[in-house]
């Protein structure tokens, strides 16, 4: 067998394998035999159809299917003989069959990038600050406090306030048409009778809820001025100032706990206590964000160190599975499917981006776990499993997961992402 190998561009290396009908031989005969015995004609027994008979009656079907035994057995020894570790088959051309003369294909090859493995070490990543300020924790406190909130009928002549519970009837309109008119479909927009909401930010339009402050039960107020942006709102409405008026109906009072009621339902010894655990779980957070942040700062200047091909079938694969993510946080989000077809370009566009660099820095990250002697042990992996099976939903165990991601052909992939993020440490740590 003869193998020629050349350089096709980008991962791909075309192999052009020519082989004598002595190495074919063997393989050609295989497939005659098996049409021999499976063939059945009309007039003839199952096995029994004369030799040159089949070969004129399938002709095509001998031929298609010696061309793929061949390619089976040919191919692999063409790969070892020319030195490459094959990622995907490319594709097959040019396969040319004569069992008297031989056989002869072009195999389009995909192979790991060769590059120059970037500068890692003495990177200048700056750190963040992460120091947890009075104001956050007394903030946090603050809302704590307000969950456990109450809520009373208000009294005759209190007025609503921040957080209360309101009950009331609206209407808008539009140049003094009624806005049930123009956006019969936006009933919320349009008004409502015995409507509740909550004076807080971002509850209801800003300028009701700014309106109903300060006012009472039975009370009502007009030339109430509501600007709509000109992206999120309904199109007639879009950028316009619309005119609405409304009735208090009744509300309810937050009353915000005492201490000792604080106390009471977070189960907690003191006021220090509690500013002490919030404290402590900012800190966390902080020193996670901050780690993350010069994670992504490391991968940004290796990535921009490093400007290589990558192999295209990875990069489909790392595309799709970016696409079907996005799918899902747009469902979560509330996305239309005509928003995504109507950004479909720029969607793939960076769908493909993001997959080729992620690829690339997958490569990086194993060049450096190659050059670091970096191993992934068991209790590595008993770890990295262990924080998996803490954050599913439903209860599961180390051994249960491992077994699930050994069945699923998983757990090489696994190694291979905890190689990447000791070497990502390895890069943090060796930064100044």
């Amino acid at each position: 067998m003869n193998v020629e190998k050349k350089a096709d561009g980008g991962c791909t290396i075309k192999l052009i394998v020519k082989a004598d009908a002595a190495e074919i031989a063997a393989d050609c005969k295989k497939v005659l035999d098996m049409f021999v015995r499976e063939a059945s004609l009309p007039g003839f027994r199952k096995g029994k159809v004369p030799l040159a008979v089949i070969k004129q009656r399938f002709a095509d079907g001998i031929k298609q299917e010696s061309e793929q035994a061949c390619f089976r057995t040919l191919y692999p020894k063409a790969v070892k003989e020319a030195g490459l570790e094959p990622i995907d088959l490319a594709g097959v051309k040019d396969m040319l069959l004569d069992p008297a003369t031989g056989f002869s294909f072009t195999a389009l090859v995909e192979v790991r990038p060769e590059f120059s493995l970037p500068k890692y070490k003495k990177l200048a990543i700056k750190p963040g600050d992460t120091t947890v300020k009075e104001e956050a924790v007394e903030q946090q406190f603050q809302q704590m406090r307000t969950a456990f909130a109450k809520y009373e009928d208000a009294a005759e002549g209190d007025v609503i306030g921040d957080g209360d519970f309101v009950n009331f009837d609206y209407k808008g309109q539009l140049n003094g048409q009624p806005l049930s008119e123009i956006v019969p479909d936006q009933k919320a927009v349009c008004g409502a009778e015995n409507f509740w909401t909550q004076i807080e930010e971002g509850r209801f339009l800003p300028e009701i809820l700014a309106a109903l402050k300060g006012m009472k039960a039975g009370e009502s107020k007009g030339e109430i001025v509501v600007k709509f942006p000109d992206d999120a709102a309904p199109e007639p409405l879009k950028g316009k100032s619309c005119d609405y008026s409304l009735t208090v109906k009744a509300f309810r009072r937050r009353v915000m706990p005492d201490d000792k009621a604080l106390l009471e339902g977070a189960g907690a010894e003191s006021i220090d206590a509690i500013r002490k655990g919030i404290r402590e779980r900012l800190e966390k957070q902080a020193i996670a964000a901050d780690l993350e942040n010069r994670r992504n700062q490391a991968i940004d200047l290796l990535l921009k160190k490093a400007d290589f091909d990558v192999p295209e079938s990875l990069v489909r694969r790392q595309t799709q599975n970016y696409l079907q993510d996005l799918a899902q946080r747009a469902q979560y989000a509330g996305l239309s499917g005509d928003y995504i077809e109507q950004n479909r370009e720029k969607i793939l566009a960076d769908a493909e981006n993001h997959a080729v660099q992620q690829v690339r820095l997958s490569y990086i990250l194993e060049g450096i776990a190659k050059a670091e002697n970096i191993e992934v042990s068991e209790d590595d992996i008993a770890k990295g499993l262990e924080q998996i099976a803490a954050a599913q939903r439903e209860p599961t165990t180390v051994e249960d997961l491992r077994k699930r991601f050994e069945e699923k052909g998983m757990l090489e992939a696994f190694k291979d992402q905890l190689k990447s993020e000791k070497a990502l440490d390895i890069v943090l740590a060796e930064a100044k």
